[in-house]
């Protein structure tokens, strides 16, 4: 049998890529739907150089394995930096993963010091927590168990009524139209004193929300007080390819958050009811979204009471210089 070779990703390599996480997802069941197009957007990240930061393997003509990364900005002193990537379920078990994963490592390392001599490294990465063959791999190269997360998913035909609406002093509307770098900035407010949260840039956010092709401008809320600030906010996209996969169109919560000074008021469920009958009546079979199982803010709870179910426990592992 020939030895894999490994090499560079390129924009050429899109409809592979998708074919292999096709396959992969059929084996480990995580719900993640990918098209072409996604690829092609994250490949087109400005924040990554794919001469390095993007590698595949090739084994028998075809790809078998591919691992990238996906760097935040730097802030405090540090930068985190995601590694991710995945293996065809027909070449597990021969060592691939094993060899991709610290020469990841090592690329997120030299990515951090390119980009200053004084940044920490902070190596990120997320797996389903049943997958116990890749957990060997990151605890033997000195990535650790440090979050968890729940996917959670509500059945939207199971929603029942019209919303009660916002608390007194408040009014809702979309985002069509929104000043992106407005949400941005309430985002990192919401989320300044969360554990482990890194502001967001604007290069990041115009790239994962702002101009992405599966943002839904017309289904995400902002709440805005008397004087027309962000008090909170609901961002939703959708993804294609789920349906395409599924036959059921899901709309995805990507983004919850309620602002210091508005917390306590009902505002985060208020909008989220009004997005989830909003998802229902626009056709929409399920919505999902994930929550961190230590969220300071209850959020576990709340989704739970709207009609959320935990589906899988995702487990985040991190490594600190």
């Amino acid at each position: 049998m020939p030895l894999p070779r490994f090499r560079p990703a390129t924009r050429d390599d899109a409809e592979a890529i998708n074919a292999l996480m096709a396959a992969a997802e059929v084996v480990d069941r995580t719900g993640e739907h990918y098209s072409v197009a996604d690829v092609l957007e994250e490949l087109d990240n400005p924040m990554i150089d794919l001469s390095h930061d993007w590698v595949v393997v090739e084994a028998d003509g075809r790809l078998v394995a591919h691992a990238q990364l996906t760097p935040r900005a730097p802030y405090d002193g540090s930068l985190k930096v995601e590694i991710g990537g995945t293996v065809h379920p027909d070449h597990r078990g021969h060592g691939l993963g094993s060899q991709l994963v610290p020469a990841m490592i090592d690329r997120a390392h030299d990515y951090v010091r390119e980009r200053g001599a004084d940044l920490q490294p902070v190596i990120a990465a997320t797996a389903p927590a049943d997958n116990t063959d890749l957990a060997d791999i990151f605890e033997r190269h000195g990535m650790h168990p440090h979050r968890w997360n729940f996917q959670m998913v509500c059945d939207l035909s199971r929603v029942e009524g019209s919303s009660d609406g916002l608390p007194d002093g408040y009014h809702v509307s979309t985002w069509d139209g929104v000043d992106q770098d407005e949400m941005r900035l309430a985002h990192n407010e919401a989320f300044a004193d969360h554990p482990g949260f890194v502001p967001w840039s604007q290069e990041l956010w115009a790239q994962w929300v702002g101009e992405t092709r599966n943002s839904r401008p017309a289904l995400s809320l902002v709440a805005r007080d008397h004087d027309g600030r962000v008090a909170a906010y609901v961002q939703t996209s959708e993804f294609d390819a789920f349906f395409e996969a599924t036959g059921v169109r899901e709309a995805y919560v990507n983004k919850v958050g309620t602002l210091p000074d508005h917390r306590r008021r009902g505002l985060a469920g208020a909008l989220l009811h009004v997005a989830v009958r909003s998802y229902r009546d626009a056709g929409y079979g399920r919505a999902s979204l994930d929550v961190d199982s230590e969220n300071p803010t209850g959020a576990l709870g709340l989704y739970e009471s709207i009609g959320f179910v935990a589906e899988q426990r995702w487990t985040s592992y991190l490594m600190r210089d």
